[in-house]
């Protein structure tokens, strides 16, 4: 019987694919973090999450295709944590203090990627949400969170999302607080919402 030792590594055991898709994924918001979305190639992927340099081929089929994945990713999780925070949300909450504060939370926690994803000039969020998700997520968020009419939603969506996107570029820029852009943004959002259809 061969001796078993104790320091040497364990066995690597194979990842299923959702689950190394989701590892690629991760990598390549490191690197979007860390040098920015140009610096993301298959090579550079493969190399930085321990993979043959074929493997990433088996889940995108080239670097543009992981950036469009990485910010699809990203922002749907942002929308999830957003809706989570208004859908648990107490009884008499200000909803709409509470979800800009939700999504402040969010941008903080990916807001480097996604910045590095959408910056000007980057054709990446275009590429990745040609049907605007975006604005149908913030129609969605205005009509069942806030009784705003479809109609008046419909009307709001892209200016609450511009809104919402350019205090979220403010704060990484260091022009503002996050209080401050918190406190702009429901005064805003307030307004909006409340004004007759």
């Amino acid at each position: 019987m061969a001796a078993i030792d104790p320091v040497a590594a364990p066995p690597r055991r194979r990842m299923r694919g959702d689950a190394r898709r989701d590892q690629l994924l991760d990598t390549a918001a490191a690197i979007v973090a860390a040098h920015g979305a140009g610096a993301v190639t298959m090579e550079h992927l493969a190399a930085e999450s321990g993979v043959s340099k074929a493997l990433p081929y088996k889940h995108f089929s080239n670097s543009d295709d992981v950036l469009r994945e990485l910010y699809r990713r990203e922002t749907i999780a942002l929308g999830r944590g957003v809706w989570r925070a208004l859908a648990d949300a107490s009884p008499g909450d200000d909803l709409i203090r509470v979800g800009v504060h939700a999504y402040f939370d969010e941008v903080i926690e990916r807001g480097a990627v996604l910045a590095a994803l959408s910056r000007p000039g980057s054709t990446i969020a275009a590429s990745a949400d040609p049907g605007q998700t975006g604005v149908i997520f913030e129609v969605e968020v205005l009509s069942r969170f806030h009784g705003v009419p479809r109609t008046r939603a419909k009307a709001i969506a892209g200016i609450v999302q511009g809104a919402v996107v350019g205090a979220a570029s403010t704060l990484r820029a260091g022009h503002s607080t996050r209080a401050d852009l918190e406190e702009d943004l429901v005064a805003l959002l307030t307004r909006l919402v409340s004004r007759d259809s």
